[in-house]
């Protein structure tokens, strides 16, 4: 019995190294990611398995992702004021504002 469980968690050290959402989710995004139309069986499944994994999000975080759907068109923030260069930032060097 004692081996059993041993070979249980080298199996799923093993499936948890190997990445193997992570993997299937990086090849579906280059299937997909930058093409103009679809074209093929590959841009197809690439498709299926990056909507899997959107839903499965969605469901994993309901919240969250009602408010990125509630806010998705909002406008980007106020840009922050560009730096202002100071002549004399040599000799203000040691102070403190």
């Amino acid at each position: 019995m004692a081996w059993l469980i041993v070979v249980a968690l080298a199996v799923g050290y093993l499936l948890g190294r190997a990445r193997l959402g992570h993997r299937a989710s990086q090849w579906a995004a280059w299937q997909t990611v930058g093409t103009t139309r679809p074209t093929g069986p590959t841009w197809w499944a690439g498709y299926t398995v990056r909507s899997v994994e959107e839903i499965g999000w969605l469901l994993a975080h309901p919240v969250q992702g009602a408010h990125a759907f509630k806010h998705r068109n909002d406008p980007p923030p106020p840009r922050s004021p560009a730096p202002k260069f100071d002549p004399d930032w040599a000799a203000k060097r040691g102070e403190r504002p």
